[in-house]
Order: structure tokens, then sequence, then C-alpha cells
């Protein structure tokens, strides 16, 4: 089932934010909570390195399976809440660590 397109700009808006929130609240599920990020820093609770580290990445690719465009859709979530939350990277930086990797 399809949702509504959102008609304004501030419905947009509303519209990422929220699918960023359901991205971020369904992290631990898919992760199986190992690997999650500890926010705002965005860095692995578990081995401490930039995340999504490289077991994460393995993770979230599995539980995609072959599902590639679903796992870009799913990280391209999280990019807009990273990008809010981290101001030490550029907005490229950012899409290279999130969405980036998963080609």
């Amino acid at each position: 089932m399809m949702l509504p397109l959102p008609t304004t700009i501030r419905a947009a808006l509303d519209a990422e934010r929220d699918r960023g929130r359901q991205a971020v609240a369904a992290l631990d599920r898919r992760l199986g909570g190992q690997h999650t990020p500890r926010r705002p820093q965005w860095d692995c609770d578990t081995c401490e390195q930039a995340w999504p580290c490289d077991p994460a990445r393995v993770r979230l690719a599995e539980a995609y399976g072959r599902d590639r465009i679903g796992l870009a859709m799913y990280c391209g979530a999280l990019y807009p809440v990273a990008n809010a939350e981290l101001s030490g990277s550029t907005a490229g930086e950012l899409w290279e660590r999130f969405v980036g990797w998963t080609r």
C-alpha cells in the first residue's frame, strides 16, 4: 500500500523526519542488539568505530539479503537523522558513510 505523497514542503519534511525516527527505532532489532550506534556521536557501542562499522554493515546487508534497494532506502532514512546530529562532517562525507557503501 502506497502512502499519500506530501503536498507541502512542511509535510514532506515531517514525513522525512518520521521515516528517520522509524529507521532509528528499528536499528536494535535489525542488528540483533549488537553494533548499534551511540547517538548523537554515531559511534558503534560495541567496537567504538564510526557507525555503521563493518560488522553493522554486514548485519544490515544480511538482514536485507538480495534487496539492495531496500537496504539503501533504509540507510537513506538514517542519513538525515545523522546529518542533523553530526556537525563535524560534510553532507557528502555522511552520505558516503551511511548510504554509499550499500552500492
